[in-house]
């Protein structure tokens, strides 16, 4: 996975109208940027917002 697919995988997790694959959400967690969630999803880690970068700005919690 390259950093473009890493970037695009990121934003399926945090747009609700994108849909992703849950294996890439499991790919995004080894590298460490993204966790598993309690709800059985997974969000960013900080090294996952800084990767998207200005791409995920408009979704990063305040």
């Amino acid at each position: 996975m390259n950093d473009a697919e890493r970037i695009e995988a990121l934003l399926d997790l945090v747009e609700p109208a994108r849909r992703g694959s849950v294996n890439r959400g499991r790919e995004l967690a080894v590298l460490g940027l993204a966790e598993a969630t309690t709800k059985g999803g997974y969000r960013p880690t900080n090294a996952g917002w800084v990767l998207m970068g200005d791409l995920g700005r408009s979704f990063q919690p305040n």
